[in-house]
């Protein structure tokens, strides 16, 4: 399934507005292309924060999910020494 229609079901589902879709496709786009596991664990919280009544807890929610899916690829991260060195002085 096309993420697409898949944020549209679950939007129509739950009553949610297409913006806060919107918001979440790019997120949805990336979780189908992953790990079957990170899948789950993405659409999960996805599905809850579409649940969600009030469209501004919505909105709230699916910057909240984008930044905790974002923060769990990054947690195993480890810079390489190039992006280290952004951080230090100029000579």
């Amino acid at each position: 399934m096309e993420a697409e229609d898949l944020i549209s079901n679950l939007c129509r589902r739950h009553g949610a507005s297409s913006e806060v879709g919107a918001r979440l496709l790019p997120l949805v786009r990336w979780a189908l292309q992953g790990p079957p596991e990170t899948r789950e664990r993405v659409m999960e919280l996805v599905e809850r924060t579409l649940r969600l009544r009030d469209h501004q807890a919505q909105r709230d929610a699916a910057d909240e999910v984008t930044l905790r899916a974002v923060a769990q690829v990054l947690h195993d991260w480890s810079p390489s020494q190039g992006i280290l060195d952004l951080g230090g002085s100029a000579a």
